[in-house]
């Protein structure tokens, strides 16, 4: 009689699961992409942390669509994990092993000791144990060397037969990995938020180790955020502005509306509204807010009872005809009170321009020939990855330091095409041509004013070669590659000589300053732009009580 019962039930019992259970693991997959997500975004890598949402949306949606999927990603993770963990294996048993049992092994051959001896053998020649030869040798792996055959050939094959593909996939993923990680290790040991980036390192020097800056408190400061705000965004008219609703804050540069910040005038009643023009020495490169050639001539005035309103629209590297172009954009959209007055500062930057592409009768910018685009909102994903990688990878970051010690010439580019050899200029024909397009931006800034009823004021600034007696700091800028003597001093003196009556020419406006002002061949620092204020107050003042 068969008999049937619990003591006779041959039904097998389920394996326990290896690893985490399932359960454990879903709240895991959630919270690992988010916190990495976080972690990027809060890092300011909004491109790669974009990227990463995406990867892990559409993996958790097709993990939730595909169990089948689902397994082979888990394989996959398992196998990545795998292959980690040898990496990590190999390279910290290599250090145990270089730092612990190749020293003591060294030592004990040097020695004949054996330091795991506890016996003591005094009359050996050696303690070392002779090594026997195996009659054969032993398995990798005991216990492990089955074969697996194939029903169709019979031929004798191990599983996975594809693994070192996927192991090659894997240690290439690992590489990237660590290439990131070494690289932001490097980022942060190399990097330095107090001191400006190499977007001020335009002559080959650094401008906060020149006396003229290295004696001003806070200059390092000041320097980091003036790079860090920028030039300004794209524009078709003058090829870049800050612009309407742009804004930079920080202690000492800030950006309100598209334009720097300017002291504002302590006497209460009408203020007489003053528009100022001009390149970066107007906008204040060296100068915190307060201490820009508008500030100072705001605190100037105030002292001789005028208040005004001083509104300083200088952009960085902008010629007399971007500044022209400017003025007609801000009276066209009438958004601020019309000017009593416009102050134009400027000169050297229009030498510049003849002296780098070489003599030309029409206007253009320093930086002419670049792409005429927004590179931050419309950059391709691609380029954006590649950018990234490259700002964080240590073996771009070594390549660049590498390059960097081979690269020992200053340069003065700043624009994308090659600029015209300083020995090939005409210094008579650049200072004509110079001249000839300056004018025009003088009569047209005279017909608006005409038209909208407002003083102008043109000033040509003081810069280097201009300077009557130069301190020993400011003596090591003379002569810089594009900044030939030969060709800079007879344009000067012909420039000095053809400005015409509407132009006052401040070119020995800091020729009684004993110390160094300058920080390189036109900017200074904020003693020079209080020289300079001073030298522009009276006409200003002049010009406002004519109006009356």
């Amino acid at each position: 009689m068969n008999q049937t019962g619990p003591l006779l039930d041959h039904s097998w019992s389920t394996l326990p699961t290896s690893g985490v259970p399932q359960k454990h693991r879903r709240p895991a997959s959630v919270l690992v992409p988010l916190v990495l997500i976080a972690a990027l975004w809060l890092l300011g890598h909004l491109t790669l942390a974009i990227i990463v949402a995406a990867v892990a949306l559409t993996i958790t949606v097709a993990g939730a669509a595909s169990p089948r999927f689902r397994n082979r990603l888990a394989r996959i993770m398992t196998l990545v994990g795998h292959w980690a963990g040898r990496f990590l294996t190999f390279i910290l048993l290599g250090i145990v092993q270089l730092v612990i049992f190749a020293p003591a092994a060294m030592w004990s051959r040097l020695t004949r000791s054996d330091p795991l001896d506890i016996s003591s053998h005094n009359d050996k020649a050696s303690q070392w144990l002779p090594r026997f030869p195996q009659k054969r040798p032993l398995h990798h792996r005991p216990y492990t060397d089955e074969r697996y055959r194939r029903p169709s050939t019979g031929t004798a094959a191990r599983p996975g037969s594809l693994r070192w593909v996927r192991g090659l996939l894997g240690g290439l993923v690992l590489l990237l990995i660590a290439d990131i990680a070494l690289g932001l290790l490097l980022s942060r040991f190399d990097k330095d938020d107090s001191a400006p980036t190499d977007g001020h390192v335009v002559f080959g020097f650094e401008p906060t180790a020149q006396e003229a800056l290295a004696t001003q408190p806070g200059s390092a400061e000041v320097m980091s955020h003036l790079t860090k705000a920028g030039i300004g965004n794209f524009d078709p008219f003058t090829g870049w502005r800050f612009g309407p609703g742009v804004t930079y804050e920080s202690p000492v540069v800030n950006i309100v509306d598209g334009v720097r910040t300017t002291r504002t005038s302590r006497i209460d009643g009408e203020r007489a509204e003053i528009w100022f023009f001009g390149g970066s020495t107007l906008y204040g490169s060296g100068q915190s807010d307060m201490a820009t050639i508008p500030s100072v001539v705001v605190a100037l005035l105030d002292d001789a009872g005028v208040p005004i309103n001083a509104v300083n629209f200088g952009h960085p590297a902008y010629a007399n005809w971007q500044q022209v172009q400017l003025l007609a954009q801000e009276l066209s959209a009438g958004i601020r009170p019309p000017p009593d007055a416009v102050v134009f500062y400027d000169g050297f930057n229009d030498l510049v321009l003849q002296t780098h592409f070489g003599v030309h009768q029409e206007p253009t910018h320093l930086f002419f020939g670049m792409p005429a685009e927004e590179p931050a909102d419309d950059e391709p994903l691609a380029d954006s990855i590649r950018s990234w990688w490259a700002d964080h990878s240590a073996v771009a970051l070594a390549a660049s330091r590498i390059a960097d010690l081979f690269d020992d010439e200053p340069t003065v580019q700043v624009a994308d095409i090659d600029a015209a050899p300083i020995d090939t200029i005409d210094p008579a024909a650049a200072a004509e041509a110079a001249l000839k397009i300056h004018r025009r931006g003088v009569d047209h800034v005279q017909s608006l004013a005409r038209g909208y009823g407002f003083e102008t004021l043109f000033f040509w600034q003081p810069y280097l070669y201009t300077k009557s007696a130069l301190t020993p700091a400011e003596q090591t800028l003379v002569g810089l590659p594009g900044y030939d003597t030969d060709v800079w001093l007879p344009m000067t003196e012909r420039v000095r000589a053809g400005l015409g009556p509407d132009v006052i020419d401040l070119s020995e406006a800091l020729d009684s300053v004993e110390s160094s002002v300058y920080w390189d061949f036109v900017h200074t620092n904020e003693h020079g732009a209080a020289t300079i204020a001073a030298a522009i107050e009276p006409h200003l003042r002049e010009a406002l009580s004519e109006r009356g």
